[in-house]
């Protein structure tokens, strides 16, 4: 696990690699964090993510298709979790609520492009496309 630090302690953070059980591999993970490594309650949303994932993809499915459509007008996801494959996932202190969270998906639909959705303790709430 690497920690990054700043001047402003509020943005050091971790990065590391660790298993995503709905995906079945390892997904890229970033927490806020102190010197001390990330706290309980960080690991307790962590495992909630793994046990809401398919309330998860319910929410985010719906708003990568209206963004999406805004290149390929007929686009329609059949199978989320066969079409899109979680890559990156970022998490805050977890100390306020509600949590609001990222999670970065990558797609064979379009393996140029990024898709991060901002999401609000189980529900998305906005998607960008970056590539």
């Amino acid at each position: 696990m690497l920690h990054l630090t700043f001047k402003d302690k509020s943005k050091n953070y971790y990065e590391c690699n660790r298993q995503f059980h709905p995906k079945g591999s390892e997904i890229e993970l970033g927490v806020e964090g102190d010197e001390n490594g990330p706290k309980q309650n960080q690991k307790d949303f962590f495992l909630s993510i793994e046990k809401k994932y398919d309330e998860i993809v319910i929410s985010i499915g719906p708003k990568i298709e209206v963004e999406f459509k805004n290149w390929k007008e007929d686009f329609r996801i059949k199978d989320f979790k066969k079409e899109f494959r979680p890559v990156y996932m970022f998490l805050p202190r977890c100390d306020k609520q509600p949590i609001t969270w990222e999670i970065a998906f990558e797609s064979d639909h379009d393996l140029n492009h990024l898709f991060t959705v901002k999401m609000k303790d189980m529900s998305a709430i906005k998607v960008s496309i970056d590539g």
